[in-house]
């Protein structure tokens, strides 16, 4: 229950003078009135015992004269006595009694006296009662005044203070020329919170700063303390996350929807590694829950900040920007060699076209088709053909990588990849077969896209089988719906224990020496292109015996004719 200071200070007075009051009229009236009033009736009994025993004397007195008088024989002995008798005889007796009376009275008048200075003590006691209740009435005013009401208003501001409201002040409502302790607290506590807003806006815009300097980093930032709680995070890391888990505070739960920190033995966590581990930095790569198709690079390093030791920060790239800047590269590279090939080949063969045309027509337009010299020049001529149609298809998968959608001719399309390839191939003794249908099959997406696809594919064949080795790719619809393509090789096979993670960026583990080792984003490149596509890939593979690559893509219906 709230009591007002102003109230525990009145009551407090109050209930001390009424004490004090209590214990004086006791102490003054009940005990000293209460002996003075025992006193007076103690003199008031011995003095009507005395005037009994003056009665009685008196009677005694008389009886002992009228004795004396009768019987004059008789006498006393005491002269004390005698002298006695005399001086009562003497004296009127009424007078005497009379006399008597009077001095009782007296003392009796005496002590109502004495009675009277106690009431009339009461009474200047109960005028400086009223005069010291009207005083502490009058001291309370001021106490409220001058201490209660600006503590109030120190109250108040402080409760809204504590809601966040920084802008209150304290109002001064005093002369300025009569400044008090309370004046003095009352400027030292305005000042205080004019500084405590001045600090907390600086802090505020520092903190504006560090967020707005954070959200600019393209790649996801966080930093998590011991507790697995998410203490900062940039826009970058929410796109990452997604949405549905934005207001996530928990590392596990925003990456891994889990209510529980991760199982350390099946997801590597930086934290752990680093707290636990005592590692100085580590590099994961990981799958978050929202995108289990993205691949996330997360390098993680400790925060040593204050006396917390347990805090990290962890940079999270998403690897498919690489993957795609990777593809972009590698379009680039090969759009420049094969536009510098073209130039150059198209060129030289173009002008011995011309002049095995030239020679055809004057030297071998007359003769006959079976003469051997004509045969000759005739092959030759179509070889020629033949070598302009390389530039050509060097300059198909040269063409910009835009989003514009055309239509594929699977079959051609990877003949003309074939023909690019197979020099490498038939280098090493691999014959690249290729099985399709008779009915073209066509999907929709980016040629160079799909091209490159069956590049990847193709050459990591070659990588894998060693000498004299066949690849045989396989064209074929499956429910009217999709075409199945099958990239087969008779290599050396992948591992039961890798193979889940050919798919993933920078995996690469050669497969002869290190000259074939890659930068393992081939397949991660032809899976983010045949998703994109629509599609899905898939692979199968034995040690020492071979593996299968299988690529479905949505087939188009009406242009399947």
């Amino acid at each position: 229950m709230f009591v007002s200071l102003n109230k525990k200070i009145i009551y407090s007075i109050l209930a001390f003078f009424l004490a004090i009051s209590v214990i004086f009229v006791y102490t003054f009236y009940i005990i000293y009135g209460g002996k003075i009033q025992e006193e007076q009736q103690s003199r008031l009994q011995q003095n009507q015992q005395f005037l009994e025993l003056l009665y009685r004397n008196i009677i005694y007195g008389k009886e002992i004269q009228n004795i004396i008088k009768n019987y004059p024989e008789v006498k006393i002995s005491n002269p004390e006595i005698t002298e006695t008798l005399k001086a009562q005889s003497n004296i009127n007796q009424s007078e005497r009694l009379s006399i008597e009376r009077k001095r009782i009275d007296e003392i009796n008048q005496s002590y109502d006296k004495r009675y009277e200075a106690i009431k009339e003590g009461l009474k200047i006691l109960g005028f400086a009662s009223i005069m010291l209740f009207v005083s502490i009435i009058i001291l309370s005013y001021l106490i409220s005044y001058w201490i209660l009401a600006p503590l109030n208003k120190i109250s108040d501001v402080s409760m809204k203070v504590a809601q966040g409201n920084l802008s209150s002040r304290i109002k001064q409502i005093h002369i300025s020329y009569f400044i008090d302790e309370m004046d003095i607290l009352i400027n030292t506590y305005n000042n205080m919170l004019d500084s405590i807003e001045n600090l907390l806006s600086e802090i505020k815009d520092k903190e504006g700063f560090l967020q707005a300097l954070i959200d600019s980093i393209p790649d996801g930032i966080r930093v998590i303390n011991g507790n697995y709680d998410i203490i900062i995070a940039n826009k970058a890391y929410y796109r990452q996350v997604g949405n549905k888990f934005k207001d996530c505070q928990k590392c596990y739960e925003a990456s891994q929807n889990l209510k529980e920190p991760c199982n350390t033995k099946i997801i590597n966590c930086p934290l752990y590694e680093i707290n636990k581990n005592k590692k100085k930095n580590i590099k994961v790569v990981q799958q978050f829950c929202n995108y289990p198709n993205r691949h996330l690079s997360i390098n993680a390093a400790p925060l040593n900040y204050s006396k917390n030791k347990n805090y990290i920060v962890e940079s999270i790239r998403d690897l498919s920007e690489e993957i795609n800047f990777s593809h972009q590269q590698k379009l680039s590279s090969l759009g420049f060699l094969s536009t510098s090939i073209a130039h150059e080949m198209k060129n030289h063969l173009g002008a011995l076209r011309i002049i095995t045309e030239r020679l055809i027509d004057k030297f071998y337009q007359d003769k006959p088709d079976d003469d051997e010299s004509k045969k000759h020049i005739m092959l030759i001529y179509h070889e020629l053909i033949s070598c302009i149609d390389v530039p050509e298809r060097l300059l198909k998968l040269s063409r910009s990588n835009d989003d514009n959608k055309q239509i594929i001719n699977c079959k051609e399309s990877i003949k003309d990849v074939i023909g690019l390839l197979d020099f490498e191939a038939k280098s090493k003794g691999i014959n690249i077969e290729l099985k399709a249908s008779e009915t073209p099959l066509k999907i929709k997406g980016n040629e160079a896209d799909f091209k490159m696809v069956a590049i990847n594919i193709i050459l990591n064949a070659i990588k894998a089988i060693n000498n004299n080795g066949t690849i045989n790719i396989n064209i074929e619809p499956e429910n009217h719906h999709w075409v199945k393509i099958v990239f087969k090789d008779n290599g050396c096979g992948i591992a039961k224990d890798v193979i889940n993670r050919i798919f993933d960026p920078f995996f690469s583990e050669g497969h002869t020496n290190s000259q074939n080792r890659g930068n393992g984003l081939g397949l991660s490149i032809a899976k983010s292109i045949v998703e994109k596509f629509g599609g899905n890939i898939s692979v199968q593979s034995k040690i020492n015996i071979g593996t299968s690559f299988t690529i479905k893509l949505p087939l188009i219906k009406n242009l399947a004719k």
